[in-house]
């Protein structure tokens, strides 16, 4: 169930309700009293934090700490950067969907 927003125009109060879809065009009362309808509806897109262009690390693209710094580990991983514990740090989103299609995996928990 998604989470809907009216924005008040009484008292400027935005009100945020919990509820199925199904009731998505029913109306809302703000605190101060005002019935809030669709026509009040808060469509406004909010900047997020979305990791699409940060770095990551991942441990399944890891390797043994012992082999940080081996030719066998450039050859496999060109270019790759590990932390002390053997996780590859990735530059990126779409640094980690090269290295996941160089090894033939599929992400299961991307957005």
């Amino acid at each position: 169930m998604p989470i809907y927003k009216w924005k008040c125009g009484k008292c400027n109060e935005v009100v945020e309700d919990f509820r199925p879809m199904k009731d998505h065009k029913k109306s809302c009362t703000c605190p101060c009293g005002k019935v809030l309808t669709f026509e009040d509806r808060d469509f406004t897109m909010k900047r997020t934090n979305a990791p699409a262009d940060c770095p990551r690390v991942s441990t399944a693209l890891g390797i043994h700490p012992s082999q940080i710094g081996s030719k066998e580990v450039e050859a496999v991983h060109p270019g790759a950067k590990f932390n002390p514990n053997g996780d590859m740090i990735l530059r990126n989103r779409a640094e980690q969907k090269q290295r996941l299609l160089e090894k033939g995996w599929v992400n299961k928990d991307s957005y």
